[in-house]
């Protein structure tokens, strides 16, 4: 295979000739180009492995470059480097397609891993068109989405996955959060990586630390070995860190310092271990409102909204609902061996009309329960829960009989409240009058999701 070659952007002569002993001695083929006009002129004899580019240059700046060099169909991975760093400029950099922003004085160190980084992806990318093709498949199945408004999610989700930059997804619970940022992840560079999850409402602040950053043996009682974090088991690809806005404060300033070090400590050790993970994040939360309230710290809130991506819920997308009914219908007959072929006129009527308070989540659950209840090959109003049918129906109750254990009877109550709430844990712990981390607690105990 022939060197990495690389394109190196720097007006600053000492630190050119820096960069390119240091790439040179490290293996990879180098170009320097001290002007942005040379830089234009060596870039057109590509093709490039990636582009080191300066911001401040004396004719042409480096965003302008940036945006030149990405807009091509086999664009490299670009890399802006600038003395006169900042959050505005970092997330202009992101926006414009940067792969990474790096700050000077630059850490050699750092730089050789983030373009390492870069050109391993990219020279993945012959093997990564499988893994494309199955997405596209993929959220085609699980993501219908014909609205304006969802394409619109798709188109952006689609162009910031390039890059390396932190995505923060909102919306309301239920509308698919989760399902964005993995096509965020498997539409990146970081496909052929890990796609590691982390639900932050579930997870009790006292064992939080030692989810995300792993823990040294001995480092609290219980902790008889060594264990790595979802950080280190995420290497080479991407954390989805979801409910953000749950995390603890102490756990906040230990996230910031990952995205401005891109390093960790295991709880309980000393050994500074080098990560190089992608962070997407996700809530149903206010963030804005929570930094006013001082729960939320700010630098760490416009350090993961570099990019974000909102989730519209289900009734400002009403030309969606009847798809993704029929989706769901589809499988719940697979999964229950039903055969209901189609939706009466009235329930999609009904459909339309009900404001999905749960989205996505609450129409899955709906539609499975009443193909279970459909009586011929439709689904009509008598199949479908009271408050989305208009029928009124018996008051809801629950009958227990006597001599059931109290753990049984919680159970019971719980379980049936989530299925009232649509399969909405926020919606159901605020019926139940319990915090939204305790449900997560019960649902796991009980070997639900």
């Amino acid at each position: 295979m022939s060197l990495p070659r690389i394109l190196i952007a720097e007006d600053d002569p000492g630190a050119s000739e820096a960069l390119g002993t240091a790439f040179g001695e490290a293996g990879y083929e180098v170009v320097l180009a001290t002007t942005g006009s040379e830089a234009r002129e060596q870039f057109a004899r590509g093709p490039w492995d990636c582009v080191l580019t300066d911001v401040v240059m004396p004719d042409v700046d480096g965003l302008t470059l940036l945006r030149e060099f990405v807009a091509g169909v086999n664009a490299p991975p670009v890399i802006v480097m600038t003395a006169y760093g900042s959050v505005e400029r970092a997330v202009q950099a992101m926006k414009d397609g940067a792969y990474d922003f790096m700050e000077k004085p630059l850490d050699l160190e750092d730089l050789r891993t983030a373009v390492g980084g870069a050109i391993g992806r990219t020279r993945a990318e012959p093997q990564n068109k499988v893994a494309r093709a199955r997405l596209a498949k993929e959220k085609a199945v699980l993501l219908p989405g014909k609205s304006p408004l969802m394409q619109r999610v798709f188109e952006q989700a689609q162009r910031v996955a390039r890059t390396n930059a932190t995505v923060l997804i909102t919306g309301e619970s239920g509308t698919g959060k989760e399902l964005i940022a993995k096509m965020v992840h498997q539409e990146s560079l970081r496909v052929r990586g890990p796609f590691v999850p982390v639900n932050c409402a579930g997870l009790t602040e006292s064992i939080i630390e030692s989810e995300l950053f792993g823990h040294v043996k001995g480092a609290f009682t219980g902790a008889v070995k060594g264990k790595k974090g979802k950080f280190e088991l995420a290497e080479g690809g991407t954390l989805f860190l979801d409910e953000i806005g749950e995390v603890p404060p102490n756990v906040q300033v230990k996230l910031l310092r990952v995205l401005q070090e891109r390093e960790i400590e295991r709880v309980g050790g000393e050994e500074v271990v080098k990560i190089d993970v992608r962070l997407v994040c996700a809530t149903h939360r206010d963030l804005e409102a929570m930094v006013e309230q001082r729960k939320f710290r700010e630098d760490l809130y416009y350090r993961i909204k570099v990019i974000p991506l909102r989730i519209p819920p289900l009734r400002e997308r009403t030309e969606d609902i009847l798809d993704l009914a029929e989706h769901f219908r589809v499988r719940s007959n697979e999964r229950n061996g039903r055969s209901v072929a189609r939706f009466s006129e009235r329930a999609k009527e009904r459909l339309l009309a009900y404001p999905w308070p749960g989205n996505v989540r609450e129409l899955e659950n709906m539609v499975e329960q009443a193909v279970v209840l459909a009586e011929g090959d439709a689904v009509d109003l008598e199949a479908m829960p009271e408050e989305v049918s208009g029928q009124r129906g018996p008051q809801d109750v629950l009958q227990i009989p006597v001599g059931t254990t109290l753990a049984q009877t919680e159970r019971e109550l719980i379980l049936e409240t989530m299925r009232k709430a649509g399969g909405n844990k926020t919606k159901a712990a605020k019926m139940l009058g319990i915090g939204v981390r305790t449900l997560y607690r019960k649902l796991e105990e009980y070997g639900e999701k």
